[in-house]
């Protein structure tokens, strides 16, 4: 239906191998975050700077009372893990009733 055994076998591990990259270049990115004397704090600030702006589809999901869906969806939109986007939709939930 979505592609042989194959392709989804090569595509889990390109998006593995995504993932290896992305953690490395975090790492990266705080070691020179601290040689240059760049707090958690700015540094966190500077990140947010570059996420998108909240997904829309996520406050229609939680609305609906479809919180599973809403988180799915920030993690599709943002890149966050789950922890954080449990949180933040939550967060957003709680904010927005």
């Amino acid at each position: 239906m979505f592609g042989s055994s194959k392709q989804l076998q090569a595509q889990q591990a390109h998006i593995a191998r995504l993932e290896e990259e992305v953690r490395g270049l975090r790492g990266l990115v705080e070691r020179l975050a601290d040689r240059a004397d760049v707090g958690p704090e700015e540094l966190e600030e500077l990140r947010a700077q570059l996420r998108p702006a909240f997904p829309p589809r996520v406050d229609e999901l939680i609305a609906q009372d479809q919180l599973i869906a809403a988180i799915k969806e920030y993690r599709t939109a943002t890149g966050a893990g789950l922890k954080e986007a449990k949180d933040v939709v939550e967060a957003r939930r709680d904010g927005l009733r």
